[in-house]
């Protein structure tokens, strides 16, 4: 069955809304990084295309730890780990750290298969030094964990059948976001 454009789109933002919420107060509780720009785009994708190869949770879980892991080793490279964060006026080395973590990030998702988009924004935000310290980096992680746990259970609430870990495979998965045909 399709569902209408204004069903998906109040689906969305139903979903989006409560996922936001759950993290939003986690960190409000707990006063850590549980939401962060990134995560905004990978909401998106786990109920708008929750079928997709960037929505299924080895992807999403599998590139957000790359992105957090390439970010923090560029600001390792490239010392950093200390340093102010300042993106209105890189230096040589922030420019390093932002490149070097980019595009080994990507280049590690394609390499493992483990394709998420957002992670690209993610691995900008540790190799910018706006999130740099490993207990903040966990936080992140552990976020994205969150968010993936609570899209599958409302994804398959409302009859979704969200994979458990890897992609549905081509043949069997049918269309990339519900009610598409």
């Amino acid at each position: 069955m399709q569902r209408s454009r204004p069903a998906l789109g109040l689906y969305v933002m139903l979903a989006a809304a409560l996922a936001t919420v759950l993290l939003a107060g986690m960190d409000h509780v707990f006063h850590e990084p549980f939401i962060f720009p990134s995560l905004g785009p990978t909401i998106f994708i786990l109920f708008f295309a929750p079928l997709s190869v960037q929505a299924a949770p080895r992807n999403v879980i599998g590139g957000q730890l790359l992105g957090i892991a390439c970010g923090y080793l560029a600001l390792l490279v490239f010392r950093l780990q200390d340093a102010p964060a300042n993106i209105f006026d890189l230096s040589a080395r922030q420019i390093g750290s932002a490149t070097l973590a980019l595009s080994l990030t990507a280049g590690l998702m394609i390499w493992t298969g483990v394709l998420h988009a957002p992670a690209g924004a993610t691995t900008l935000i540790v190799a910018l030094g706006l999130v740099h310290t490993v207990p903040h980096l966990v936080i992140l992680f552990g976020a994205v964990v969150v968010a993936v746990i609570f899209a599958g259970a409302i994804n398959r609430a409302v009859g979704i059948a969200y994979p458990l870990w890897r992609p549905i495979t081509k043949g069997a998965e049918g269309p990339s976001r519900p009610g598409s045909s």
